[in-house]
């Protein structure tokens, strides 16, 4: 049982500490300024790279190992509502812990976004894997 479970977790594990070390543990001041400015700032798109990369590879990984048959309320639970309470759970800590770092409800909104943001791609995923198995059979 624990086998299995660490399957599922370990990938989204690393980035869920590599999330946690960019966002907490490394000063402000040690974060190199981007002069790339788009209309939304550049941190907000890190925040949104950041969570859509963990939910897919939490999402992707639950749809492979189950090849595409897959019960979508784990999907959307494990993949996509745990992803955004770790990223509201992280700017409260901000907010409250680090003060290094400071909280921002558009740091948790880009967070959401992202995490958002890869179903889609799962279902796409899950299709691609269930019509590959269909012509494997025939």
């Amino acid at each position: 049982m624990l086998k299995r479970i660490f399957k599922y977790i370990w990938p989204p594990m690393v980035i869920a500490v590599i999330i946690f070390y960019l966002c907490c543990l490394i000063p402000a001041n040690d974060i190199p300024d981007v002069e790339f400015e788009i209309f939304i700032p550049t941190d907000k798109i890190v925040h949104f790279l950041m969570y859509f990369g963990l939910s897919v590879v939490a999402s992707f990984n639950y749809i492979y190992d189950k090849k595409g048959k897959i019960i979508m309320l784990k999907l959307v639970v494990f993949a996509v509502l745990i992803p955004i309470i770790y990223g509201g759970l992280i700017e409260i800590l901000q907010a409250e812990y680090f003060t290094e770092r400071s909280g921002d409800w558009y740091d948790f909104l880009a967070d959401v976004s992202g995490s958002l943001a890869t179903l889609p791609f799962s279902l796409w995923f899950r299709h691609y894997l269930l019509n590959k198995q269909l012509e494997e059979e025939l």
